[in-house]
């Protein structure tokens, strides 16, 4: 992003999420996608604001048809809601219950997401 933002570009952040690696599935690797800051790296102000946003990034390798949405929710919505909070908002306690209550919005609407933490209940 340095080198980049350096030269005058705009530009987005997308390789910390990639959607389609999974580490352990007992690690909750939506965890890990929350804690990124797009805008954390060495670099000017004027650098940092030429970052406009990121995007979640799902290849071939591991996924098909059978497994895209599963491994697509909730991992995009942690992405999403990084991309949309402000630098401040990055409690991962506090977006457990959040992205927990959305994949029940997500699963109410027919979508077939993972769990957030493991086998839950939606109400």
């Amino acid at each position: 992003m340095s080198k980049v933002t350096k030269q005058g570009y705009r530009t987005i952040l997308s390789s910390p999420w990639y959607l389609n690696y999974v580490s352990n599935p007992y690690n909750q690797d939506w965890k890990t996608y929350y804690i990124i800051e797009p805008q954390d790296f060495t670099g000017t102000a004027e650098q940092k604001a030429l970052v406009i946003g990121g995007e979640a990034c799902m290849w071939g390798e591991y996924v098909d048809s059978v497994n895209l949405i599963q491994r697509l929710w909730p991992r995009a919505s942690a992405v999403g809601e990084r991309l949309w909070s402000s630098k401040s908002v990055n409690d991962v306690p506090a977006a457990t219950s959040r992205l927990a209550e959305h994949r029940c919005r997500m699963l109410r609407r027919g979508i077939q997401a993972e769990p957030v933490t493991g086998p839950g209940y939606c109400p």
